[in-house]
């Protein structure tokens, strides 16, 4: 109910974010992107000097470049005229449900463990489908309390897989409802562990991803470079505007970096259970609710990096733009296979894993926050590689084979927790079915003696 202190639902102050008076707008867009606030407290030292949000910024904007007109002639002048849709309005390719299935998914998945943890296969886990794809790293710290930390990162990956199937049939998929119903089902099984997640997927309807990321796990969109005949007006929502030019000789710019979210350095937002977890939240872990949710505009010919942080804390970005341009082939769009590319790249990120002599972006951020490290970051290394093509594209493959997740079987009290959910589910079906077959038997009886006594009439 409504009946409950307002401190019991508040953002903590720990949680906030704030700028500072001599912050740019700019700054302050960057800012809201990345952290997901709206509302930002100015401060001046201690003191709060005010509140900033995009209504502010909008109504800023808009005063600069209209600075002599008055309230009613902007409404006359800005609202009067777009009021209305007029009758008979048709939808275009690329615009609302014209635009349905118009683009599909072609990936494929590498992962390489860490060095030491070869034969337990690591514990990173991934989801890969043809319409979703995801992955997830389970913190490896739990090894300490006796848990293995890979079970809570593949269960969350194959109940991920199986929401994927479920809300398929039911509705359209949103990586935020999938991720919110495997977790659920997580919780339900009681498992001990936890991890980040990231998953993404093409929305049904327009030509743009949606994401859904909890921690340091995440994805980058890559375009062709402005020039190219694939390459078009930059798109809102995405870097294209900044990047759009490039370096010279460049084939690619990122269009799209996806936040992370850390509590502190080294620390990311995770999923998860501790033992003395009980039924209330418990603030020593996320919820889906605190995912970082994007959506983006999307092309074919985009390529799409979705990978741990066994990569990101190991390769930068112009690195990596290198070795993905090094296996294009000139004019093709794509080049190689969303395959040999996930496999360049995790073999690649593991070399510089392994390199002691060169500071990895890891290293450097590291040591902006005063731990001493030097060289790669040796940890398990998980990437999926997506070529987002239209559907009339020779190279899409089929679109109705079954998700998979992995590596290995999903832990046996989530395969437990999905039965007795299935088991609930027939028995509230049968219940349904058993109410609608007594009415239905009513009806019938009803429906006889109404006609006994009809006939009993014209007698």
């Amino acid at each position: 109910g409504w009946n409950v202190p307002v401190s019991s639902v508040m953002t903590p102050a720990k949680d906030l974010v704030y700028l500072s008076p001599s912050d740019t707008l700019d700054e302050v867009r960057s800012l809201m992107a990345l952290s997901g606030r709206r509302h930002i407290p100015v401060l001046a030292g201690s003191t709060l000097l005010g509140i900033l949000n995009p209504k502010d910024i909008a109504k800023y904007i808009h005063l600069q470049r209209n600075a002599s007109t008055s309230a009613k002639s902007d409404f006359v002048q800005t609202v009067m005229p777009r009021k209305g849709v007029p009758i008979g309005t048709k939808l275009t390719r690329g615009s609302g449900l014209a635009a349905e299935a118009a683009l599909q998914l072609y990936s494929a998945v590498a992962l390489l463990p860490h060095p030491a943890k070869t034969e337990s296969g690591g514990e990173d886990a991934f989801l890969l489908g043809p319409h979703m794809i995801g992955v997830a790293d389970g913190v490896g710290s739990w090894w300490e309390g006796g848990i293995d930390p890979a079970a809570f990162a593949r269960g969350l990956m194959f109940a991920s897989r199986n929401s994927c199937t479920k809300l398929k049939r039911e509705e359209e998929l949103d990586p935020a409802k999938v991720l919110l119903d495997a977790w659920h089902k997580m919780q339900i099984s009681r498992l001990i562990g936890s991890s980040t997640a990231c998953l993404v997927s093409l929305d049904p309807h327009k030509t743009e991803l949606r994401a859904a990321n909890i921690g340091d796990s995440g994805f980058l969109l890559l375009r062709r470079q402005a020039g190219s005949s694939s390459m078009v007006e930059p798109a809102l929502g995405t870097l294209d505007s900044a990047a759009g030019i490039g370096a010279a000789g460049r084939k690619l710019h990122i269009a799209f970096r996806s936040p992370q979210q850390l509590r502190a350095f080294n620390t990311p937002y995770q999923l998860g259970r501790a033992p003395d977890s009980g039924d209330a939240p418990d603030d020593r872990f996320e919820t889906p609710q605190d995912a970082s949710l994007v959506r983006v505009p999307v092309r074919p010919g985009d390529i799409l990096v979705l990978a741990t942080d066994g990569l990101f804390d190991n390769v930068d970005e112009e690195a990596l733009l290198d070795l993905i341009e090094g296996l294009l082939t000139e004019g093709s769009g794509t080049g190689a296979s969303p395959q040999q590319l996930a496999d360049a790249i995790a073999a690649r990120a593991k070399e510089l894993s392994l390199d002691k002599s060169v500071d990895s972006p890891f290293a450097i951020l590291a040591k902006d926050n005063d731990i001493l490290w030097g060289g790669g970051r040796p940890d398990d290394i998980t990437v999926l590689v997506s070529h987002i093509l239209d559907r009339a594209d020779a190279r899409a493959p089929p679109t109705d084979w079954a998700a998979v997740s992995g590596p290995g079987e999903p832990p046996p009290e989530l395969l437990e927790a999905e039965a007795l959910l299935a088991a609930e589910r027939l028995a509230a079906e049968a219940r349904t079915a058993s109410g609608l077959g007594a009415e239905r038997e009513e009806e019938e009886e009803v429906e006889r003696l109404e006609e006994e006594a009809r006939v009993g009439a014209s007698r």
